[in-house]
């Protein structure tokens, strides 16, 4: 959206924004399933595997799954907070933009 003649407007596509949120969110769908794959196949193998070995790698994986934890903690809020930031945009601007209009013309 960009006003005619406005200097400094913000101009902003929507759709594109939003059509950029839709395919960084299937991203996080993407990593956040091959984060369980791993973390699925790291403890099947943990199941048939003993002895010190066995318990080094388990201290390794329990690190590593909290980081991948982490990791999908920070893919949701990305998801999240770029999505939020479009979803909506076109009616609040058309509402502020009534707003400012409600009262009329400014008459000095």
């Amino acid at each position: 959206m960009n006003l005619e003649g406005a200097a400094g407007a913000v101009d902003i596509d929507v759709s594109s924004g939003l059509a950029t949120a839709q395919t960084v969110s299937q991203i996080v769908d993407d990593m956040q399933g091959v984060i369980r794959q791993i973390a699925s196949t790291a403890s099947s193998g943990m199941a048939t595997w003993s002895g010190r070995a066995s318990t080094a790698f388990d201290a390794t994986h329990t690190d590593w799954n909290s980081s991948a934890n982490t990791l999908n903690q920070a893919l949701d809020d990305i998801r999240t907070k770029l999505t939020a930031g479009f979803t909506g945009y076109e009616d609040h601007d058309a509402m502020a933009a009534a707003d400012l209009g409600s009262e009329g013309p400014l008459r000095l």
